[in-house]
């Protein structure tokens, strides 16, 4: 299972996840790291016309659906969850359908070559990388051409700590309507 941290925030956008269960993807330019995309390569080995068509498929085509392997990181909670008042989602992703990815947290991708036909693969390697000082989010990252959105089956919510009883109770009577077989449960504290 992987896991979406999500506030309630832009509650519009947490209702279609449950509803349409479907999660997300963005370019990875509205990604929060600003390295991200960013790769190295030696002079003379990539032409002109592959590093157009690597930043193409980076820009205009690949989408990036950002999910995590850890359902109870701190940081994670108080960065895309506000700070335990929102919810984490655990959702199933099919990788028959989609290429899921884990993040290599050792800097950007050094490309050595890309062939002519292979840019896509190139632009989601260069995209499966990033700083070491992400590594605390155990990123996996679902990748897809051409579409806004991954389809996901969702098993768990998880409730912040510091979630109100009003939200929880709204959260909890929405994944009820439309999933009622989704596990509900409450986040723990972390051990210190």
């Amino acid at each position: 299972m992987l896991y979406k941290y999500r506030s309630l925030d832009g509650f519009k956008f947490l209702s279609d996840i449950f509803i349409n269960q479907r999660l997300y993807a963005a370019s990875y330019f509205d990604l929060n790291d600003p390295m991200e995309g960013h790769y190295r390569y030696s002079d003379g080995r990539l032409t002109d016309d592959l590093i157009k068509k690597i930043k193409d498929e980076k820009e205009r085509k690949l989408k990036i659906c950002s999910l995590s392997r850890d359902p109870n990181n701190e940081l994670m909670w108080a960065h895309y969850a506000n700070g335990h008042r929102g919810v984490v989602i655990g959702v199933e992703i099919d990788n028959q359908k989609y290429d899921v990815r884990p993040i290599e947290y050792d800097g950007p991708s050094y490309v050595r070559m890309a062939h002519q036909n292979g840019h896509l693969e190139t632009a989601m390697r260069i995209l499966s990388h990033k700083l070491d000082v992400w590594h605390y989010e155990e990123e996996e990252r679902v990748f897809v051409r051409g579409e806004n959105y991954v389809h996901a089956q969702i098993k768990q919510v998880i409730f912040g700590r510091r979630m109100s009883n009003q939200d929880k109770s709204l959260v909890k009577k929405l994944v009820q309507a439309v999933s009622p077989d989704t596990e509900i449960l409450t986040s723990r504290a972390s051990p210190v």
